[in-house]
């Protein structure tokens, strides 16, 4: 039963220091009949509280009042001592910390100072108010990069303080708390370091001065925005002198900015970055020979999100050497060295022949004997006593030169006369 109550009571709602808890008496209350009842004026609930106006007992006798009230958590109705107030000029009770849109029930009872009691007064069933409602519009903004961005319309109530998000993912399907908002009328909050393309759940909950947690919002959901797509037919070239061709399809994200690229000497382990492009193909320009290189490349977004590498590289290298060409032989005719030699690679344009003379031990001279079309080649003017070393290479139409042949030498003796 729900009575009207005197204007004053709106202003007690506060625990009074006369009022505290006591335990259920051991035996059955003694009751002296003489002692006034207790005349409840009526009461006023909220989430948490309850609050009770009484007229004030006039009579000496009376040292204070008892409070009678039951357990909701148990099935019965039995009404156990719950509180004192230790005080008859004291009209006011306030039961706190109680669970809301939970019913109670309540009898009181004036005491003296042998703590005997009065009759019991009549018996009030009170209803906790129902648990506060969350914010009236709670939603989301997706397809943003590793965030989520929640909007809601502030709550109207003056009793709210702030608001608790609540997140649940696939991996994690238990409600948890992450923010924390201290002021009502913020309405907005972006939720940071998640996951690429990923499915998030949140809701809001209300706090109120209280500490007391509104019933959950609606559920806004959340898809965080995709990588950019993996490259495709990325390819490098094995067949350019002194570069390396690399090329892509042209990546068909709409909001792409740039492409990474990366290089590997080895194709396994980590890729170092090497450049920054707007193109699908650029020309990696290498001195060496037949210098092999494993290339991958990423899409960057605007956002500057970026996309996976491929987890097969592009491999690539240099123009290779031509073959070494295989020395037959080197013979001393007539103060000359007739050289000859067998080519082993398709490519052989010319031949440069490498010409030392060994002058001492230590000291030696080289000349290049270049542009020779056969497999032969009568080097002149050998000088008597004098010992040669010759080399031959390959020279392919790139002028890409093979590795020189075995040296060969040859002593040119001056003849017995």
């Amino acid at each position: 039963m729900k009575q009207l109550i005197l204007p004053t009571l709106a202003a007690t709602l506060l625990l009074f220091s006369g009022c505290t808890k006591q335990p259920s008496p051991s035996e059955e209350p003694k009751i002296d009949p003489s002692l006034p009842k207790v005349s409840v004026n009526g009461h006023i609930e909220s989430m948490s509280s309850i609050a009770f106006e009484w007229k004030p007992l006039e009579d000496s006798h009376v040292k204070g009042y008892f409070v009678y009230r039951n357990n909701p958590d148990t099935n019965d109705n039995k009404l156990n001592r719950h509180a004192s107030v230790k005080s008859r000029f004291v009209s006011h009770y306030t039961d706190t910390n109680l669970k809301p849109n939970t019913s109670y029930v309540y009898r009181f009872s004036s005491y003296n100072k042998k703590f005997q009691e009065s009759d019991a007064s009549k018996t009030f069933r009170v209803t906790t108010s129902p648990l506060l409602s969350s914010v009236s519009f709670f939603d989301s903004i997706g397809n943003l990069p590793r965030m989520a961005k929640l909007i809601w319309r502030p709550h109207n109530s003056p009793s709210v303080k702030g608001y608790i998000l609540e997140r649940q993912t696939i991996e994690k399907a238990q409600w948890q708390e992450i923010a924390t908002i201290n002021n009502r009328l913020q309405a907005e909050y972006i939720d940071t370091d998640l996951d690429d393309n990923r499915v998030y759940k949140y809701r809001l909950r209300a706090v109120t001065y209280e500490n007391i947690k509104s019933t959950p919002s609606d559920i806004a959901k959340v898809v965080t925005k995709p990588l950019p797509q993996e490259i495709q037919n990325i390819q490098a070239t094995t067949t350019e002198p002194k570069f390396i061709k690399v090329s892509w399809t042209q990546s068909a994200d709409k909001d792409l900015s740039y492409y990474n690229v990366y290089r590997s000497s080895t194709g396994e382990g980590s890729y170092n970055y090497y450049m920054k492009l707007n193109e699908t193909s650029f020309s990696d320009e290498i001195s060496e020979d037949g210098k092999n290189y494993y290339y991958k490349v990423t899409t960057v977004d605007l956002d500057d999100l970026e996309g996976l590498q491929q987890g097969t590289p592009a491999h690539g290298s240099t123009l290779a050497k031509p073959l070494t060409p295989t020395f037959i032989d080197a013979l001393v005719q007539k103060g000359a060295a007739v050289l000859t030699w067998k080519n082993n690679d398709n490519r052989t344009k010319t031949y440069t022949v490498i010409k030392t003379t060994k002058k001492s031990w230590y000291s030696s001279t080289s000349v290049d004997l270049t542009g020779i079309k056969g497999t032969s080649y009568t080097v002149k003017d050998l000088k008597p006593d004098t010992k040669y070393q010759f080399q031959v290479m390959a020279v392919d139409e790139n002028d890409i030169m093979s590795e020189p042949t075995e040296a060969v030498d040859v002593l040119f003796s001056t003849p017995d006369r």
